[in-house]
């Protein structure tokens, strides 16, 4: 259950046959009325968007450098982690953030230690990075997007580089933990028996979740304590010498947090408080790469994941966008997206399949399906007449999860406005494409 989600008219009589149809016909009337104002009253303050494709101009997006300010921190939604045309979207939302707005540092709900191949990726051409991607993440769409991150990087032009984080930890690899003996090795021999002797059990077991999770609560703290003992021993090493500048040597002072991270939220034997760990990382991986690297930070996951509160208190009690927003106030912005109908990609137990988008006509879906643009922006912060309060009400809101659960809703109650900032609308999506 863990890694799946860590993977979401009266009754009175009337006089008359007649009376019942007039006080029926009004009662319509007066609902048409109003759901047709809310969808006049979003047309009118809606920004259409002209296309999906990433390769084409961004000039329709020039509205986002308003809505956005001076924040720091973007989270960028996806209603699945399976639709094509919302990957699309969102490589366009990337290309405008870095090429427009001076955003460089590209934080993804994926591991860690993929993250540290992928950055290698797009700094220098090295690997395959479809095998880098997990789970549903394989996709030519995000492929494209990481193959466009690694020509930015490789143009000379662009000073500031692009770095790709993956804020996530779902599992760790033995390459994360080769990332610090391997430069311990090179750097500091003397800790080297030491570090090694910390990492021999955990690495061993921390590539599997579930496995994980059956150990003793007596050696899940062993581990913990030995992972905070490679982040001392680094830290009191490094802390007065001339590496301490060193782009190699703060990614990898970044990966003994994470894998000490890791230990500390596989500590608790509830699942709220390990889930709430789970996002309190995430954010606070985003927080680092900041720290690290200066620039403006792009947070991608599920729009459970970057919503500013709780979507599914079910599933995720408290989020990585509310971490943030606690953290760092209005310098945080989210942007959640959503899609009326269509299909996407989702794990069918074992199998990639896809899943279809259910009709919900109260749904906010649904309401903003009535706007007669094919996609389209809306700041939810800047609204007036009846759309303004219509935000603010709690409605039935699409939430696609990863994978297909029978009998489990596709929609939880939601105010967009206490969600999110900003909505990205598109009206028909179709599953992402992944290779199986």
């Amino acid at each position: 259950m863990l890694s799946a989600a860590i993977l979401t008219a009266g009754c009175s009589t009337r006089p008359t046959e007649k009376l019942d149809q007039i006080g029926t016909t009004q009662a319509v009337e007066t609902t048409q009325i109003s759901q047709n104002s809310i969808a006049k009253s979003l047309e009118s303050q809606a920004k259409q968007l002209k296309t999906l494709d990433p390769k084409q101009p961004l000039d329709d997006l020039k509205p986002l450098k308003d809505m956005i300010g001076n924040a720091t921190y973007v989270g960028l939604g996806e209603a699945t982690h399976g639709s094509s045309e919302i990957f699309m979207m969102k490589h366009r939302l990337v290309k405008y953030l870095v090429t427009e707005l001076g955003f460089t540092n590209f934080g993804i709900e994926e591991d860690w230690g993929n993250g540290l191949k992928l950055n290698e990726y797009i700094q220098t051409g090295k690997g395959n990075p479809r095998e880098f991607l997990k789970l549903l993440y394989p996709t030519d769409e995000i492929v494209a997007m990481v193959e466009w991150m690694r020509e930015y990087n490789s143009d000379p032009v662009h000073k500031k580089k692009i770095q790709f984080i993956g804020l996530d930890l779902k599992m760790l690899d033995q390459t994360v933990f080769d990332k610090v003996i391997n430069y311990v090795k090179k750097h500091h021999p003397d800790l080297l028996p030491e570090v090694e002797q910390s990492y021999k059990e955990l690495s061993s077991v921390a590539g599997n979740l579930q496995e994980y999770m059956k150990l003793t609560t007596e050696v899940k703290e062993k581990h913990k304590a030995n992972a905070q003992k490679v982040v001392k021993l680094l830290e009191d090493k490094t802390k007065s010498s001339h590496e301490t500048g060193s782009l190699e040597l703060a990614w990898v002072k970044g990966t003994t947090k994470v894998i000490a991270n890791f230990t500390k939220m596989m500590i608790p034997a509830d699942y709220p408080s390990m889930v709430k760990l789970h996002d309190q990382f995430l954010a606070e991986h985003a927080v680092w790469a900041e720290e690290q690297f200066g620039g403006k930070t792009m947070v991608w996951g599920h729009n459970i994941h970057i919503a500013k509160g709780v979507i599914t208190e079910k599933w995720y009690p408290k989020v990585a966008g509310e971490f943030l927003k606690e953290r760092v106030g209005d310098q945080y912005v989210a942007i959640g997206t959503t899609t009326t109908e269509g299909k996407f990609t989702a794990f069918s137990e074992d199998k990639i399949a896809a899943d279809t988008i259910q009709r919900n006509e109260n749904s906010s879906n649904y309401m903003f399906g009535q706007v007669p643009y094919d996609q389209f922006l809306l700041d939810l912060r800047k609204l007036n007449g009846a759309a303004q309060q219509w935000v603010k009400e709690k409605q039935p809101f699409l939430d696609g999860i990863a994978q297909i659960i029978p009998n489990e809703p596709q929609y939880y109650n939601v105010s967009l406005k206490e969600q999110f900032d900003i909505m990205v609308h598109i009206q028909k999506t179709t599953p992402s494409h992944i290779k199986q």
